[in-house]
């Protein structure tokens, strides 16, 4: 009977320090992942914010006349009322009071296309930052003295006013803004800012001024 063949040798189990060991790194490795990521961070501080390359450019302009993309404006009077009398027309024949949750602010302008018909757009901006956009051409409704909305030809100037309805204790320190078009400007574009010079003195007369009900009728 022959003896049985022997078992192959088995190799030793390596240490259990030695299977759970990461690789070494070498320091030129990780030299050149360090300065891939500071290339990285530079290239993105380096880069303008969404708000920066997508936000119009704010260009200040006097209020005797103000140019902007396609557009000038001559700012006029303020005026602020509590709510506007309007007369009747064919949908409502009756005289009509038109009231704010806040109190109406008109401004007074001449306005000129200058090189291409279209439209011009203003909104007042106040001291914190918030936006309010003239009322549409239907509140108030003037034809022939509401600008909101009124497509203008170029060399054909045109009067009015714009109407803004806001809380009264946002006049001091607004300023109003205009824009070529019924859209919000995009990057790149022109938003004309004009300070209407509303300190608090002269915000305190205009509210001490404001008729409770200003008549519009025509």
């Amino acid at each position: 009977m022959s003896a049985p063949s022997p078992t192959p040798a088995q190799p030793a189990p390596a240490p259990a320090h030695a299977r759970w060991r990461l690789p070494r790194w070498r320091w030129r490795d990780a030299l050149w992942i360090a300065l891939a990521l500071a290339a990285v961070v530079a290239l993105r501080n380096g880069q303008s914010s969404y708000e920066q390359r997508d936000a119009p450019l704010l260009q200040p302009a006097p209020a005797a006349r103000a140019a902007g993309r396609n557009f000038a404006v001559e700012v006029g009077k303020l005026k602020v009322a509590q709510a506007y009398l309007l007369k009747g027309d064919f949908s409502h024949p009756e005289d009509r009071v038109l009231r704010s949750p806040g109190v109406w602010l008109s401004v007074l302008a001449k306005v000129e296309a200058l090189e291409r018909p279209g439209y011009l757009t203003a909104q007042i901006r106040t001291r914190d930052g918030l936006v309010y956009v003239a009322s549409n051409k239907e509140r108030p409704k003037l034809k022939g003295i509401n600008l909101s909305e009124r497509e203008l030809a170029p060399g054909l100037a045109e009067t009015g006013a714009w109407f803004f309805e806001l809380p009264p204790d946002k006049l001091e320190g607004a300023h109003l803004q205009f824009y070529w078009g019924l859209l919000l400007p995009e990057g790149g574009d022109s938003l004309v800012d004009v300070d209407l010079k509303l300190d608090k003195a002269a915000a305190d007369k205009l509210r001490a001024d404001a008729k409770p009900v200003l008549d519009l009728r025509m």
